[in-house]
């Protein structure tokens, strides 16, 4: 056959600047959707208004479908159910893990409650994202598949930087292989033609009067072949021939819209073209560049954009084939030279080696080792990167196998399980590995490619193996989960609150310590309104405002508020706020540090009514002394002895107070704070009765009260004078609230394993608002009984702290104008 072969070109471009022909097009994304049929026609209704991309939809309803369909198709995402006729979407997920070697999918899972739960295991699975099927709207949909296509789309970037290098790699092995013009072509044609997916590859030889002919082809099927056939160019010597020369880039995006003329669209017609790229191969001569022909790409079934990426990979294939051209016929020439030429024979052979040094450049200089091995896995090639990843001599490789130098075994099964399996399938193989570095500097990470290198006759011959060092990803992959794991003992184990809110004043993160301290489970703290359903309703509005005058114009960044606990209690947290922004410094919510500060503030309340209390009983008695004093320095009361000893002992009195004002309070702190610990051994419950009353009888007799004793004799094991020390406290209270002309009753009798002491009165009784205040510091009835019955304040509060370091408990019943019983228990036992 013989065509024009004007026709055959497009308009050129500048070679410098390739030209592609740009039109508004999307990236093309196969979906493997798993749901129920309803559902499955809403997502795809929603995803074809996807601006950025073009989706293509595969359809299954179980798990066994979804699983046929992934592994015939390797769609880039997965859209699948949590809740399927046969099982859970996660199964599928699991057998999608098992067979392919990427740690994260390209999937998405529609969990049915968007709980905590669900959500952890989908992400543990491998799962890109999740989305709750309630939640699931046009927007969202679009939004967490675009985020999912555009990772894929990157990957598919990163794969085929990565698949040109190994081309270019591969090339040059190929080159170095061989030196016939023939292998050459055949071999590049085959090698572009199958990473640029491209449905027809040439290389275009030109002839000494600028006709050509297709010297090497790869085609696939139904195209037809133009491999051999003469093409006569009509108007090249015109034009073209220049152009080519300069190297010009000449490029086709669909040649029904492309402004050639209509022989060449008959001659792409012909040779069922809808698309081309055509790059000159030019040799280096000494003085000019010689066109030796062209390099062409044809897309047969539709039109194609080409891409810069394509341009560039094909003007470095060129290059090197045009070197490569170079080398054969040097090559030939020194075959065809006789002995007279012995000289220019050997400064050839010097050229040809420097050029074989540049070919081979890339691959001996590159940091990633790469391994040629034949079918039984010995090595007949390897780079000099494999001395820097072992130790091992590259020589010491040469003609063995892994197994023979005695490699990791894990190491050595993985590589022969891949390398059966490409010679099975053909297929390139991926996978990971471990291995030491020299020297004791630590565990090395690889990812290894295996790749398949065909023979003429189309069967594999040899298996290209290429190591990327992965390193320093795996370290910092490591190093990142440390610090994941880090901040969440953190945030779980912290004994103060860490909220997270949304902008919207939702919850979006709460810690354990939170949970504990309100009694909220987290799936019921999930997603709450933080103001109506946590805090006070008369301050909902006021937070509301300091949380919105936060985000606006960061005050309030550090807050004190009262939160509801699910019981119903308050409690009053201090917070430290601060504001949350996304990568584009947008706010995105807020983050709180809390601390619960309520036994804080009742202890500082405390501590102000006892310093109250203290300075008022203090001060009482100061004034009275004083005035005493005063009085009697003054030299007023001297004609008035008896006045002036009246004052005395109302000084001495008053000053008695005081000390005993003093001593109990310094006992009762030494009590609490167990200073003071308690000796005990055996002792009669009688005697103690007997003793305490024997105590108070002065007192009982001046105040005309009869106290009756009415005790066991019962051994108990106890701090007998603390005891004491309680009982005569009671006594005296019971005594000095009691009419004349009364009695006072002490009883103790043992009940189960326990001896219960009671202190009866015939008093005015207690208000029942005050019988468990009574027990406290500085309390009483009436603050006129510290000056009119005398005492401190302070002994019932006393007798208190020594039941209870006991292990007691002490309590009073009263009924006013009737009298009041104080009754407290010591435990039968050595405690």
């Amino acid at each position: 056959m013989t065509a024009t072969s004007s026709d055959l070109h497009p308009n050129p471009t500048d070679g410098n600047k390739p030209s592609v022909v740009k039109t508004a097009t999307s990236s093309i994304m196969t979906v493997l959707i798993v749901v129920a049929e309803t559902d499955c026609a809403t997502y795809m209704h929603y995803l074809k208004a996807d601006p950025n991309y073009v989706y293509e939809f595969l359809e299954a309803k179980t798990i066994a479908e979804g699983l046929s369909l992934w592994r015939a198709h390797q769609p880039d995402i997965v859209l699948v159910d949590y809740v399927l006729p046969d099982g859970e979407g996660l199964e599928l997920l699991e057998a999608m893990t098992e067979e392919t070697l990427a740690t994260k999918l390209g999937a998405i899972v529609l969990t049915e409650h968007g709980n905590e739960q669900e959500h952890l295991s989908v992400m543990r699975i491998g799962a890109a994202d999740y989305l709750a099927k309630a939640e699931v709207t046009a927007t969202s949909l679009l939004n967490r598949v675009g985020q999912v296509s555009a990772r894929v789309e990157l990957t598919r970037q990163l794969q085929r930087s990565q698949q040109q290098e190994i081309l270019i790699a591969k090339i040059a092995l190929h080159i170095r292989q061989y030196l016939n013009i023939k292998d050459i072509t055949n071999s590049i044609v085959q090698e572009v033609r199958t990473f640029l997916k491209a449905d027809r590859t040439i290389v275009y030889q030109f002839n000494p009067d600028m006709s050509g002919t297709v010297v090497a082809e790869s085609v696939l099927s139904p195209w037809i072949s133009s491999l051999n056939q003469r093409i006569d160019e009509c108007c090249f010597q015109d034009n073209l021939g220049g152009m080519y020369r300069e190297g010009r880039v000449f490029s086709t995006f669909d040649v029904y819209t492309s402004n050639i003329s209509k022989c060449h669209l008959k001659l792409m017609e012909q040779f069922q073209v809808r698309a081309n790229l055509v790059l000159p191969i030019l040799i280096n001569g000494h003085e000019t560049q010689k066109l030796w022909g062209l390099l062409i790409a044809h897309q047969c079934e539709a039109p194609r954009i080409w891409e810069e990426a394509d341009i560039r990979l094909l003007q470095q294939l060129s290059v090197q084939l045009a070197i490569a051209l170079q080398q054969a016929e040097l090559y030939q020439n020194l075959q065809k030279s006789n002995t007279e030429l012995e000289n220019r024979v050997v400064e050839r052979c010097a050229e040809l080696s420097q050029r074989q040094q540049q070919f081979i450049v890339l691959a001996e200089n590159s940091p990633n080792v790469i391994m040629r091995l034949d079918q039984q896995l010995r090595h007949l090639y390897v780079n000099l990167a494999i001395e820097r990843a072992t130790g091992i001599p590259v020589k010491d490789f040469l003609g063995k196998t892994l197994r023979e130098m005695g490699f990791p075994e894990k190491n050595v099964a993985i590589l022969e399980s891949s390398a059966q399996r490409l010679l099975k399938t053909g297929e390139d193989q991926r996978y990971e590995i471990d291995y030491p570095f020299p020297k004791d500097q630590g565990m090395g990470y690889y990812r290894a490619h295996l790749i398949p290198e065909y023979a003429p006759d189309g069967k594999i011959a040899t298996i290209l193996s290429i190591f990327y060092d992965i390193t320093l990803d795996k370290l910092n992959e490591v190093a990142l989960q440390e610090t994941n794991r880090r901040w969440q003992y953190l945030l779980d184990n912290v004994s103060l609150i860490v909220l997270g809110l949304n902008c919207a004043g939702e919850v979006e993160y709460v810690n354990p310590f939170f949970l504990d301290l309100t009694g909220y489970t987290l799936d019921e703290a999930m997603g709450k309104d933080w103001f109506s359903c946590f805090l006070p309703q008369q301050n909902q509005t006021e937070i509301r405002g300091v949380f919105s005058e936060l985000q606006t114009r960061g005050l309030h960044k550090y807050y004190q508020n009262s939160i509801i606990t699910k019981s119903g209690e308050e409690r009053m947290i201090a917070w430290n706020n601060t504001i949350l922004r996304n990568q584009q410094d947008e706010i995105i919510g807020t983050l709180s540090i809390g601390e619960d500060i309520t036994e804080k503030l009742k202890i500082d309340r405390l501590k102000s009514e006892f310093i109250s209390v203290v300075s008022h009983e203090l001060r009482t008695p100061l004034t009275s002394i004083r005035g005493a004093l005063g009085l009697l320095a003054s030299g007023v009361l001297a004609t008035r002895p008896e006045t002036a000893q009246n004052m005395l002992k109302i000084a001495s009195s008053d000053t008695e107070r005081l000390v005993r004002l003093v001593n109990e309070i310094l006992d009762l702190d030494r009590l609490e704070s167990s200073k003071v610990s308690l000796e005990r051994s055996w002792c009669n419950v009688f005697d103690l009765c007997q003793q305490a009353t024997e105590t108070m009888q002065a007192l009982a007799a001046e105040s005309q009260v009869e106290i009756l004793c009415n005790a066991q004799s019962q051994q108990i094991f106890a701090d007998c004078d603390r005891l004491v020390q309680t009982l005569v406290n009671l006594l005296s209270n019971a005594i000095k609230f009691s009419p004349p002309q009364s009695q006072v009753h002490l009883e103790a009798e043992q009940i189960a394993d326990e001896i219960v002491f009671r202190v009866c009165d015939r008093g005015r009784g207690i208000p029942e608002n005050h019988l468990e205040s009574i027990f406290g510091r500085f309390n009483q009835v009436d603050a006129s009984d510290s000056r009119q019955k005398g005492g401190t304040g302070l002994g019932l509060a006393i007798c208190r702290s020594i039941v209870q370091q006991h292990g007691g408990k002490i309590w009073v019943k009263s009924v006013l104008s009737e009298g009041s019983t104080f009754s407290f228990t010591i435990p039968h036992r050595i405690v």
